[in-house]
């Protein structure tokens, strides 16, 4: 995997078809958190019928949803009705972001190609979906603050142990450096 560049009015980075395929796994594992409705499909159906709009929404239990819709705000209540207005259509923005990226390496997993080549329209969804892995794999490695982050590059860069963890946390270093190489080649670009 390389670092982005700009070539020929699009932004490339060349990677094996193996790199393809964990980053595609990675946005397909996000969308599996993400398009799951838990346990608000049914009350929320129900709510909505009985009082037409449903009007509170508690935080979602799993750590990794949590990361990826965190609260709009500190006082309860009112993230609990900034949730129930906003949940649905952030899922819904962030589903599509990853599955147009899915769609966008499958020539790369398919051995078409070995460029990934992001149009410059592209950017942006590329950039937020990035972070949505980044956010997912944060969740697994209980990422929450500057701390965390040191730990989590320190496990990274240790020796190799098998540990799933150090895996996670190097894939994640891998993913925040790509998304970095992203950033800098949009803004050299300006």
């Amino acid at each position: 995997m390389e670092g982005f560049a700009l070539r020929d009015g699009v932004y490339a980075s060349s990677m094996s078809d193996g790199e393809a395929l964990l980053l595609r796994q990675l946005a397909t594992e996000v969308l599996v958190v993400l398009d799951d409705p838990g346990e608000y499909a049914a009350t929320s159906s129900m709510v909505n019928a009985a009082t037409e709009t449903e009007q509170r929404r508690d935080e979602p239990r799993e750590r990794t949803l949590r990361m990826l819709l965190p609260s709009m705000s500190e006082d309860d209540e009112d993230a609990g009705r900034l949730r129930a207005l906003t949940e649905d259509s952030l899922r819904t923005d962030k589903s599509v972001r990853l599955r147009a990226i899915v769609g966008d390496l499958d020539h790369i997993v398919h051995g078409e190609s070995d460029t990934l080549r992001i149009q410059p329209e592209a950017v942006w969804s590329w950039l937020g979906a990035l972070n949505d892995i980044r956010l997912g794999l944060a969740g697994e490695l209980d990422l929450s603050d500057s701390h965390d982050a040191r730990r989590i590059e320190e496990l990274a860069l240790s020796e190799p142990t098998g540990e799933r963890s150090q895996t996670v946390a190097a894939i994640y270093m891998l993913i925040t450096w790509w998304q970095d190489s992203l950033l800098e080649a949009v803004n050299n670009s300006q």
